[in-house]
């Protein structure tokens, strides 16, 4: 009993953590402000995911740690790009192996439950993180990468922006991919978004109904 409570502790805390990292990123243009608002919700997140997984392990935990220290080096040392790509690479490895376990424990779970809708939930949206992480590390490679239509200085909202909106295939047209590796990008996790919410959904349901037969 304790245990369920705690799972739907840490989900809660990591969907609510996610949602306030990518809301200030748009309600707030201070540069200096916005950093430290990132450093922070990035770092809890990072904790927050760690725990949220139900195996947890002291290696999964270290992981954890060792990125928020990579990251918190890497927003110091701005204008290196090496250790800006080892950072972004290790926190989307990070994520694939968070994303992978909560997928991983949706399809082991034998009922549906709060706990459940908020694994799929939480998985969903740190697969938009990664997304962006990815788009923000692409157009950190090649200036040329991106087309912005509106925006003369990008920041991480336009690639939280972007990566969200290609995730879900709406598409509106104001970031346009143009090197062929911002292409590749977009249809793979264009391609996932749906494969993800088709898979789950699919999972869900039949879940929901073989517990409710179950109880017929």
């Amino acid at each position: 009993m304790l245990k369920k409570i705690l799972d739907s502790y840490y989900h809660k805390i990591l969907i609510i953590c996610i949602i306030l990292l990518i809301s200030l990123n748009f309600l707030i243009k201070d540069d200096i402000i916005i950093s430290a608002i990132n450093s922070f919700f990035f770092s809890i997140v990072f904790l927050v995911a760690a725990f949220s997984v139900k195996t947890i392990n002291n290696r999964l935990l270290y992981f954890a740690l060792g990125i928020i220290v990579i990251r918190l080096i890497s927003d110091h040392i701005t204008d290196n790009t090496l250790i800006y790509i080892f950072a972004t690479v290790i926190i989307f490895i990070f994520f694939l192996v968070i994303v992978y376990k909560l997928i991983f424990q949706v399809a082991k779970s034998k009922v549906v439950n709060s706990v459940v809708i908020l694994e799929s939930i939480n998985a969903y949206l740190l697969i938009g993180l990664s997304n962006s992480i990815l788009a923000a590390l692409i157009n950190r490679i090649s200036e040329t990468a991106y087309s912005f239509s509106n925006t003369v200085n990008e920041s991480f909202s336009d690639f939280i922006y972007y990566g969200f909106i290609t995730q879900t295939t709406i598409g509106y047209g104001d970031i346009s991919p143009i090197s062929d590796l911002a292409r590749l990008h977009s249809i793979t996790f264009g391609v996932v978004g749906q494969l993800y919410l088709t898979i789950i959904i699919a999972i869900l349901v039949g879940k929901f109904i073989s517990q409710k037969n179950e109880k017929a």
